[in-house]
């Protein structure tokens, strides 16, 4: 199938209204009916104007989080939006992809 990649990217202190960024888009999402995705934590990143995020020994507030989803059929321009008429902020990624499913149907049941 063809679809995109829509990547998320944010440190884990941004907040937005008591909420961590990334949280609030997997809600935001699942709003939408995209219950699918990935959640990565990572171990350093460079945001915009140089700063750096990064997980330290005794700190992880500012460690680098991203969701990723898989999308199709206007999902992604309808989460685009959505995150956007939240006012969060956030970095976006969406990469147009060719993905497949092995082993399962479509509801990733075996």
């Amino acid at each position: 199938m063809k679809g995109y990649e829509l990547s998320f990217m944010a440190p884990r202190s941004r907040r937005h209204h008591g909420e961590s960024v990334i949280d609030a888009v997997v809600r935001i999402a699942k709003a939408h009916g995209i219950t699918r995705h990935t959640r990565r934590t990572n171990t350093e990143s460079v945001g915009l104007g140089g700063q750096s995020h990064s997980a330290h020994f005794f700190e992880l507030a500012d460690e680098p989080e991203e969701v990723s989803f898989i999308l199709v059929n206007g999902q992604t321009d309808e989460l685009m939006q959505a995150v956007h008429a939240e006012g969060l902020r956030v970095f976006c990624v969406r990469r147009e992809i060719e993905f497949f499913q092995f082993g399962a149907d479509a509801s990733g049941a075996p």
